[in-house]
C-alpha cells in the first residue's frame, strides 16, 4: 500500500473527526444539541454518516480509480 496515499486522508480526516467530536461535544454540555430531542438526534446521525459516506467516496476514489484507468477490473 502506497503510504503517501494513505497519510493525506489520516490527516484529513483524522482532524476532521477530532473537530467534530469537540463540536458535538460543545454543543451537548453547552446545551445547543439535546439528545432528547428527536431533531437533534436525527442531526447527529446525518453528520455521523455523512462523515462516513465522504471518507467512503475518498478511499474508492484513492485506491480503486487510479486502477480503472489503467484498466484493471473492481
Amino acid at each position: 500500500m502506497n503510504m503517501l496515499r494513505v497519510w493525506p486522508i489520516v490527516c484529513e480526516f483524522g482532524v476532521g473527526a477530532l473537530l467534530c467530536l469537540v463540536g458535538i461535544w460543545c454543543g451537548l454540555h453547552g446545551g445547543y444539541l439535546n439528545l432528547k430531542i428527536a431533531e437533534d438526534r436525527r442531526l447527529l446521525v446525518i453528520l455521523v454518516a455523512g462523515y462516513l459516506f465522504m471518507l467512503a467516496i475518498v478511499c474508492v476514489f484513492t485506491f480503486l480509480a487510479p486502477g480503472w484507468a489503467s484498466g484493471e477490473p473492481l
